[in-house]
């Protein structure tokens, strides 16, 4: 069996191709992309994995490698694991947390209370401050890539202040199709060119939801970030209004009338008229779901919904603290997405809906709901983990070629999370209630993290 992998782009050719290498050794390493390693490794030079796999054999590479390079070796007596991908988050919020520690009798009283500080223009709006705060706070809970949604162009630079991975996405609402038409795309483009010089990685567009905005904003949009080579990210199905009101056969025959001979102006007007289509077949008729779009929350999908984004492989960011702050007046189906297939990731929202920007303690509550849902999987742990990193990565696009993330493989960018989690080896099932402990109560446990090989925090441990 094959334990370990190496960089073809760094086979020790050449003067200095390993003049500088630092092996990272942990207890139990989480590749993801490869089973776990007992007393495993991970080597990294610049910003680039090296070589993973036990530390015999990475230490045994390096020597043939590297005989005349520098080769430091820091230990860690826990797990070492991908840096994780938070899948939706809005950074800027940070200094909003007031409104994540209140109380909501539904999600139009939460609304109401962000509305309310943030339309206040007599308070100090600290966007970039907060965003800043906010990516540090990410970084020290071992996040290393973010989709981080910004309002508001000072917040651009969170994820740029940390150098974290991820996208920026431009969120745009409120916009009606007359305004969208007469000023909305000039002043989309305005916007794109400002974000650009605060020299973000990458830049997205987030349609906010189909309650906010009217349909041809809703058809513009995705049609913009495609000729702009650039990813989409919408809050759907988060609310009860999303949700469908009508039996699914009626709704396949009515389906049609939004490009057929009825044409809604609206999500809202559509519902007004007594119409049953949920929010995700609403924006599916009109052509804004893809392999390139992840969506925030799902909370109210049916069977159908749920097949329907599986066709259009479209990822699903779930947010259950998020939901339950909100009071979205349910649960996300999580057991249900896990059972059908759905591709699924994890984001933790904002502190203005969130207790905080850990995504180990998104994915302590995901595994909780899971379980009192019915999942009953021992895979659960391991999906879980998959959902943090790989499938982050996924979402956005960026678990592919040479700038990789969420994995840790040889030739990937070096982000990893350094986990204070009592290990235990001595057989699989060992290994297994390790994972699970991980995932059911790894928040507040990364201890380092780094971020392109760069140590971007260190809690003492090196």
């Amino acid at each position: 069996m094959k334990t370990a992998s190496s960089a073809l782009g760094n086979l020790g050719l050449g003067e200095d191709r390993l003049a500088d290498v630092t092996v990272y050794s942990a207890k139990l390493v989480i590749p993801v992309t490869a089973p776990v390693i007992v007393n495993g490794a991970v080597a990294v030079s610049g910003d680039r994995v090296v070589h993973v796999g036990t530390r015999a054999w990475v230490l045994q590479e390096l020597k043939e490698e590297a005989p005349g390079g520098k080769v430091t070796e820091r230990y860690w007596d826990g797990i070492l694991m991908p840096g994780l991908v938070n899948a939706h988050t809005h950074l800027q919020y940070t200094g909003m947390a007031e409104v994540g520690q209140g109380k909501y009798k539904d999600f139009h009283a939460w609304e109401e209370a962000f509305n309310l500080i943030y339309d206040d223009e007599s308070l100090p709006h600290a966007w970039r401050y907060w965003a800043m705060e906010g990516a540090r706070q990410c970084v020290e809970s071992g996040t290393t890539a973010a989709a981080d949604i910004v309002t508001d162009l000072d917040a651009a630079a969170g994820m740029v202040s940390q150098g974290m991975h991820g996208i920026t996405y431009w969120e745009v609402m409120g916009w009606g199709n007359e305004d969208w038409d007469d000023r909305g795309r000039y002043r989309l483009n305005l916007e794109l060119h400002r974000l650009e010089e605060e020299h973000v990685r990458q830049l997205g567009i987030s349609p906010h939801a189909p309650y906010t905005l009217e349909a041809e904003p809703f058809v513009d949009l995705p049609d913009i970030a495609r000729r702009l080579n650039m990813r989409l990210h919408i809050h759907l199905a988060e609310t009860p209004l999303e949700a469908r009101t009508e039996a699914p056969e009626s709704e396949r025959a009515i389906s049609s009338a939004i490009r057929g001979d009825k044409t809604w102006t609206s999500y809202r007007e559509y519902k007004r008229e007594g119409q049953g289509l949920s929010a995700i077949q609403f924006v599916d008729q009109l052509g804004s779901l893809g392999p390139d779009v992840h969506i925030a929350h799902g909370v109210w999908a049916d069977e159908e919904d749920r097949r329907t984004l599986r066709q259009r492989q479209v990822s699903v960011a779930l947010c259950p603290r998020s939901n339950r702050i909100t009071n979205t007046g349910k649960d996300a189906p999580v057991s249900r997405y896990l059972k059908e297939g759905n591709a699924l990731c994890v984001g933790t929202d904002s502190l203005s809906s969130s207790p905080s920007l850990d995504l180990m303690d998104e994915a302590a509550a995901l595994y909780r709901l899971a379980r009192q849902q019915g999942y009953g999987g021992r895979d659960l742990p391991r999906r879980l983990i998959h959902m943090l990193t790989l499938n982050g990565a996924s979402a956005m696009g960026l678990h592919l070629a040479a700038n990789r993330i969420g994995q840790i493989n040889a030739g990937s960018l070096a982000d990893l999370a350094f986990m204070d989690i009592p290990v235990r080896t001595e057989n699989a099932d060992a290994i297994d209630r390790t994972l699970e402990e991980l995932v059911a109560s790894g928040g507040g446990h990364n201890r380092a993290t780094l971020i392109s090989g760069r140590v971007a925090y260190n809690a003492g441990i090196f």
